[in-house]
């Protein structure tokens, strides 16, 4: 508490105060967070705690063990459990003293409960769904004050003043409503909330792209900075460490992203990075390279122990198909050709009639049916999702290849979606799957000039930039199931005009696809609108001194209070998650290609 706390005197034992005049401090603060377990107090250190606050002192209390009748009439809160750490909880405004009864905060950490009695409840715990403001009431206690004749207790039953992590007290804005509550109210001398996470406020390109490779070198997402170890998938959204989890897919981003860095800087180190985070992949077997295998040319979702392919996502083999293929017509590398044309191959071979096919294959689907099964059915995802970058994987083994097959499902495929809007499934927003849609239009408008493509290019344009707000991020519209909380895989917000920005799945991936669209029709609207998104990417660009957050950008920000902050309910890729291929290395790409005024089919 000490960097928190304006003090005069500091103990680091508690029975240490058995031997102070109590009555010369006006506050008393106990730590009770001891490793997250909470601290039991002595029957003597109570004692003399109780005349304190009878006296006229305030005492300060967090995290301490209440099980016994003499603390838990002292603070007022009876504990009826042990120590609990924050899942999906979330703090509610009690009381409304200061203006904001409802309002929801986040932290990270352990908590207490049980309940009170004779006590003033300032914030409560509970299970909310809700992004900003709750009408339910709490479950438990989250702190309180009791007054005691002259003095006061008031008690924290969770990791506040304790918890080393300031970045995890979310909203900023109003954590300090509530610091500036404690302060005017109960006069507690706590310091006001300093953010970790602060702003760039960018308006250099030049210095956002250095900032953002830099983040790739210095945050250990990198197991060793030459990429021949690969890249590691994100900073996890609630526990704020690396997560050490390896994708193909994540690796294509990257690799990606070095490789136009290359290009930018005119420096090989950069290139040869590129070619070792796709060289890995080879080397550690994540494609089937098998011929006579059911799952030949496709890859494992993730370092899998499993021999063979399983989850065969559609997007993540595109993703993966689309950049060995466009690294090919930039590199000549053979290797890049023949594995993803075989990726491409996979996938068309799944693809139906219409162009479309499922979102995921099974590996026991094709040994049980083969691949013919999947060319005749109707079972397909309809999700741009998926759908989108299959079909942009596809325009690039047609350049490559010279196969009308690949041109014609692309083909088929876009103007399916198109011919049956109403049918479209999306996973977290309509602004998200929308975002996703754009690059296949973009590019498939380019390749034929169909008026049909191009029609639904700009329909698709004009829903997005209505969406656009003032600052220039696209705000997340129309969710398709509010209710999914707490899985993984849902959005960052709940409901339409919550002010939120998605850098995950919307404004990460449109920095590119706009870019795209522009390359393709040549719309100085359309680049317009595009340079309002650049600067607003460049602005939110994060500064800190935690080396795993500066550099990079977090899934969810808030545009009316310019901070990162958003509905933390998906447990797997959460609002402040940092994703190493999806977020940075797709943004990174999508401001080098303007600066090289370059295509992805140029």
């Amino acid at each position: 508490m000490k960097n928190l706390v304006n003090f005069t005197n500091h103990f680091s034992d508690p029975e240490q105060l058995l031997n102070q005049d109590l009555l010369q401090y006006k506050f008393i603060f106990i730590n009770g967070n001891v490793n997250g377990i909470p601290l039991k107090l002595s029957y003597e250190v109570l004692e003399k705690l109780w005349a304190f606050v009878e006296l006229g002192g305030t005492l300060y209390g967090e995290l301490i063990n209440c099980e016994d009748f003499p603390a838990s009439r002292l603070f007022g809160f009876k504990q009826d459990f042990s120590v609990t750490n924050r899942r999906l909880e979330k703090l509610v405004i009690a009381s409304d003293h200061f203006g904001k009864k409802g309002q929801l905060l986040e932290w990270h950490g352990p908590f207490l409960t049980g309940f009170t009695f004779d006590t003033e409840r300032i914030l409560d715990i509970g299970h909310f769904k809700e992004t900003h403001r709750t009408e339910a009431e709490g479950n438990y206690p989250g702190i309180i004050v009791k007054k005691h004749v002259e003095g006061k207790a008031v008690f924290s039953t969770f990791s506040f003043l304790s918890s080393g992590q300031n970045w995890t007290l979310r909203p900023y804005w109003l954590w300090n409503e509530v610091v500036n509550f404690l302060q005017s109210e109960h006069h507690l001398p706590i310091q006001d909330m300093r953010p970790v996470i602060q702003l760039s406020k960018y308006k250099n390109i030049k210095l956002t792209i250095e900032q953002g490779v830099n983040w790739f070198i210095s945050s250990g997402i990198l197991p060793n900075e030459d990429g021949s170890r690969g890249v590691y998938e994100n900073v996890h959204s609630i526990r704020s460490d690396i997560s050490k989890d390896l994708r193909p897919d994540c690796h294509a981003h990257t690799a990606l992203l070095f490789y136009l860095y290359g290009e930018y800087t005119k420096e090989n180190k950069w290139l040869e990075i590129s070619d070792n985070l796709l060289t890995y992949l080879f080397q550690a077997g994540y494609q089937d390279t098998d011929e006579n295998s059911v799952t030949y040319g496709f890859w494992k979702w993730f370092q899998s122990p499993k021999r063979k392919p399983d989850q065969i996502f559609s997007d993540d083999n595109s993703w993966v198909a689309l950049v060995l293929l466009y690294l090919y017509r930039k590199t000549g590398k053979a290797e890049y050709k023949n594995r993803g044309l075989s990726t491409a191959y996979a996938l068309l071979n799944t693809q139906n009639v219409n162009g479309l096919r499922p979102e995921c294959i099974r590996e026991q689907e094709l040994l049980d049916n083969e691949k013919v099964y999947f060319q005749h059915s109707a079972s397909v995802s309809m999700n741009p999702h998926f759908e989108s970058i299959v079909h942009a994987a596809f325009i690039q083994a047609y350049y490559v290849s010279n196969d009308e097959k690949f041109l014609q499902a692309a083909h088929q495929g876009t103007l399916t979606l198109l011919e049956n809007k109403r049918d479209l499934k999306f996973m977290y927003s309509k602004t998200a799957g929308y975002s996703r849609f754009l690059l296949s239009l973009s590019q498939m408008y380019k390749v034929t000039k169909d008026e049909a493509i191009r029609h639904g290019l700009y329909e698709v344009m004009e829903y997005l930039f209505e969406n656009q707000h003032e600052l220039g991020g696209i705000e997340e519209s129309d969710n398709p199931d509010p209710e999914r909380y707490g899985t993984e895989d849902t959005g960052v917000f709940r409901s339409n005009n919550e002010g939120i920005a998605d850098q995950l799945y919307t404004n990460n991936f449109l920095l590119v696809n706009a870019w795209e669209a522009y390359k393709a029709t040549g719309d100085p609207e359309v680049k317009e609108k595009y340079e309002k998104l650049v600067h607003f990417i460049a602005s939110i660009q994060i500064n800190s001194q935690k080396e795993q957050f500066d550099g990079g950008w977090m899934r969810s920000f808030h545009l009316e209070s310019t901070e990162y902050f958003g509905n933390n309910g998906d447990t797997g890729w959460g609002a402040y998650v940092i994703e190493s291929g999806w977020t940075n290395a797709v943004i990174i790409s999508g401001l080098i290609l303007k600066e090289l005024d370059q295509s992805l089919l140029d």
